[in-house]
């Protein structure tokens, strides 16, 4: 049989098969494939549902310590674990880790073994000389003879012992095991079919026997999709490990300024003592003394409390890394099979993880301070005291509470036909209030139809834009011994778009009003709000700029948005907010067509296409503007379909809140199972957005403003050149108004406006002429000005025709017109192809600006950008 040369590397070498299986392998740690109790390689690992793994043997010993009957412990996370019935040996074999630790060992016993000293593997006595590929053996001279004459291996290829020794080298390197391991209950059966029943892989025989009814298929026809869930989940877990990180930061942070602080406090103790020492040296020691450790009690408990939550901190980030290592590796290294043994612990796993609250920590856990007393007492002595707290107005004080517990009594409930709301209750200095009604469920039947609807609602009456993130236990109080309280939890961002969140169907109606249930007495409910909320953000209406803050918001996210019932879609449907700095997005989906929607027969009409938007939901009549870039996808809900993707790039501002396209998906394409974007009338829109810091918010505590003056950092631009195309320009129709897109000069946004107007005093054909203006598209609550020049220019699209100009010089303001020429050329010349400004139906018009600092009214003229007083 012939047989390939081979190219032996020389003496004390490796080859290059060598140095990259040496290069995936040194991915794998030696502690991944140790038992972390005996600290040696695992025999008969077993893998808990925290994802940590342990020898079968050490297992048993360490459960066997435990007090707890059917409970313990994890080792290494601490996680509370249920022993399964059949004890340490029902948890599930780590077939991954074995597998992983039996090829790392084949690797390195192949990567020792010298070229000219390999042994045969048949007669375990002479040396080898060659090898077979298929059955992956050396072979000594004899040993290959007989291995030719036997009929079951005389086709095999037979190679050098170099060769074969590197093949099964870089075989090993790869880590990843395409053989399926035997089913341990019934001898010589490969693992090949998953149960999606039982969650686990199975055997030819399980699924006669043990798993006979049960759903299952091939796991190669599974693994794509349970991969690819996991890679999603996967992705989630490392954003929450930087939050984590980042809280470990601000943690580390808020004790170096405790550290700081409370030096800084205790020189100044000392300072204040050496004053008052002439007079009364014992005295001032003893209150020295005292403010000293109530100085040392503040620090210490606070840092307990910032230790603690350092700690909490870690032992999550731990167990989010360990867990992210653990499901990196098995869905990057490992094989068909153990992707599928391990999806359900995985996939449940992340889910306790990522469903796992963010750490609280209070913005003045850091602040400490001593104030120094200036009066002298007759008797006694008082250096002054230790404030660690930051002083508030009085009047403030009793409303800028961080969570609170209210109650709200509903009489004549059986009568309740509208919104019933208590009384409000100041948190954050915002008032918040329960309410209570009647809902009905469309198509219910009676008395299945009527629920009980509990709503906690921000009523925060604000014209500009403000945000609040709260979290709350909604509850209906038991007025009956031995009933537990039902209750409902919130946890929402609170906005002026978006101020109540609850449930619809708290409680079936009948239920609630049955004395036997135990929640209503004398026809009264006794409802409850347990509500803690974070400081909230809001707009300042002079700052145009954004101040820079100590913790920055997101600036990037991914909004996630099923739409149900597709196919009976007739108009807008938006998605819940996600605050990407401090702003509301969604996404706005609705049906558009190019012919329009017939009212009578409620339909849309054919060339129907889904239409896609991301929405900035900041609803606010001051200037505000933001700069973000999106891709809009449609997600495949089939395997092998790729998913659908627009991008947009633009500035968002409170004139202009939305950007996408009309023209997504045809609406037939969309509705078609076959295109896989739909399942059982849904569809999955995402849209990853990144957002600029925006101009025009400044985040600050509602009914807590502080008059401070404003200093710009940055100077925006004062000029830029306008452009505008204007398509189907002959098809312009009377009062119809064309604008361009917004450019920000000043930052304020300006637009190129053209319109067809009419000359009255002149005859045809120069009745009918061009009109172009400059718009200032502020709409602000504020009164504002800004001083602009403007060339207007047609621009010509035939060589040798010279820009047609005219100028415009005067200050723009709020309620103010546009400013421009409604007689810039005739219309007949414009449409005109000779005279060379127009071009396939288009023409190109161009505006020059250039503004000044605007200046803006707010108790007293201030100009924004100089800080300068200016005038109007």
């Amino acid at each position: 049989m012939p047989k390939r040369k081979s190219s032996k590397p020389t003496k004390g070498s490796k080859s290059q098969e060598e140095t990259k299986a040496d290069a995936i392998l040194s991915k794998i740690s030696s502690d991944f494939l140790e038992c972390t109790i005996c600290l040696e390689p695992f025999k008969d690992p077993k893998v808990l549902p925290c994802l940590h793994t342990f020898c079968e043997g050490c297992l048993k010993k360490f459960v066997a310590q435990d007090k707890v009957k059917n409970k313990f412990h994890c080792p290494t996370c601490r996680i509370e674990t249920v022993l399964p019935k059949g004890g340490v040996a029902s948890f599930k074999n780590n077939f991954f880790v074995q597998s992983l630790s039996d090829t790392v060992q084949a690797h390195k016993s192949l990567v020792s073994k010298e070229d000219d000293k390999v042994q045969c593997d048949v007669c375990e006595e002479d040396v080898a000389s060659r090898g077979c590929v298929p059955c992956e053996e050396f072979l000594c001279d004899e040993c290959a003879s007989a291995h030719y004459r036997a009929k079951r291996t005389r086709s095999h290829e037979v190679i050098g012992v170099v060769e074969l020794k590197e093949q099964l080298i870089t075989k090993t390197g790869s880590l990843k095991s395409k053989s399926l391991p035997t089913c341990p209950k019934h001898e010589d059966e490969k693992m090949k079919f998953y149960c999606e029943t039982c969650k686990c892989p199975i055997c030819r025989d399980c699924s006669v026997l043990q798993h006979k009814n049960h759903k299952y298929g091939y796991l190669a026809d599974t693994v794509g999709k349970v991969r690819a869930e996991i890679k999603t989940k996967l992705k989630a877990a490392k954003q929450k490990i930087t939050k984590y990180e980042k809280r470990a930061s601000v943690v580390a942070k808020k004790q170096a300024e405790l550290d700081t602080r409370s030096k800084k406090a205790k020189e100044s103790i000392g300072l204040a003592a050496k004053k008052e020492i002439k007079h009364f040296t014992g005295l001032v020691k003893c209150n020295e003394t005292e403010l000293n450790e109530k100085l040392a009690s503040i620090t210490t408990d606070r840092s307990k409390l910032l230790s603690a939550t350092a700690d909490s901190i870690r032992s999550t980030l731990g167990c989010l890394s360990s867990t992210v290592d653990f499901s990196q590796k098995v869905v990057e290294h490992g094989s068909d099979f153990d992707l599928m043994n391990m999806y359900s612990d995985v996939t449940s796993r992340l889910e306790s993880l990522l469903e796992g609250p963010t750490p609280d920590i209070p913005d003045d856990i850091s602040y400490v301070m001593f104030d120094p007393k200036t009066e002298r007492k007759e008797k006694g002595v008082i250096l002054g005291s230790i404030v660690d707290k930051e002083i508030v107005d009085d009047e403030m004080e009793g409303e800028s509470q961080a969570e609170a517990t209210f109650r709200f009594t509903v009489d004549n409930f059986s009568k309740l036909k509208q919104k019933e709301l208590s009384n409000v209750v100041f948190i954050r200095n915002l008032p918040w209030r329960v309410y209570a009604e009647p809902y009905y469920v469309p198509n219910g039947q009676p008395p299945y139809n009527k629920h009980l609807a509990v709503f906690l609602q921000c009523e925060a009456d604000a014209k500009s834009l403000w945000s609040c993130h709260a979290s709350a236990e909604l509850r209906l109080i038991p007025q009956k011994k031995g009933v537990k309280k039902f209750i409902s939890t919130v946890d929402q961002n609170f906005y002026n778009n978006g101020s109540s969140w609850g449930r619809k169907e708290f409680m079936p109606w009948h239920e609630v009003c049955d004395p036997k249930m135990g929640y209503i007495k004398d026809d009264k409910i006794i409802l409850e709000a347990y509500v803690k909320a974070d400081a909230p953000c809001g707009e300042k209406e002079i700052t145009i700029d954004s101040e820079e803050m100590e913790e920055e918001p997101q600036s990037q996210a991914t909004v996630r948005f099923t739409m149900e019932n597709v196919s009976k879609v007739t108009e807008r449907k938006f998605s819940h907010a996600v605050f990407i700095q401090n702003l509301p997005w969604k996404i706005l989906a609705k049906p558009s067509g190019d012919s329009k929607y017939a009212w009578q027969s409620r339909e849309w009409q054919p060339n129907k296409n889904l239409a896609v938007f991301l929405h900035c939901d900041a609803d606010s009549k001051s200037l505000w503007s933001c700069h973000a870039s999106a891709e809009l996808r449609l997600i495949p809900q089939k395997i092998g379909v790729q998913p659908l993707t627009h991008n947009i790039d633009q500035i968002f501002y409170n004139k202009d809140r939305s950007g996408g396209t009309t023209h997504f998906m045809p609406w037939h394409e969309l509705c078609d199972p076959q295109k896989g974007y739909i399942k059982d009338d849904k569809i999955i829109l995402e849209a990853h957005v990144k957002a600029d810091a925006p101009r025009g918010m400044k985040e600050i505590a509602l009914g807590n403003i502080f008059g401070e003056e404003i200093h710009e950092k940055t100077e925006s631009v004062a000029e830029a050149t306008i452009h505008f195309t204007v398509e189907n320009f002959s098809e312009v129709k009377e009062l119809e108004r064309r604008y361009s897109n917004p450019v920000f000069v000043r930052n304020l946004p300006w637009k190129i406006l053209a319109k067809h107007e009419e000359d009255t005093k002149s005859q045809p054909p120069n009745k009918k002429t061009l009109g172009v203006y400059l718009k200032c598209d502020a709409n602000s609550n504020s009164f504002w000005s800004c001083r602009a020049s403007v060339e207007f220019r047609l621009i010509p699209q035939k060589a040798g025709v010279n820009i047609h100009k005219m100028v415009v010089n005067r200050v723009f303001y709020k309620n103010g017109d546009n400013w421009g020429y409604s007689k810039f050329m005739p219309w007949h010349e414009v449409c005109d192809p000779q005279k060379g400004y127009i071009k396939n139906n288009k023409i190109m018009l161009e505006a020059y600006v250039k503004a000044d600092a605007p200046c803006i009214l707010a108790g007293c003229l201030k100009e924004v950008g100089s800080g300068t007083e200016g005038s109007i």
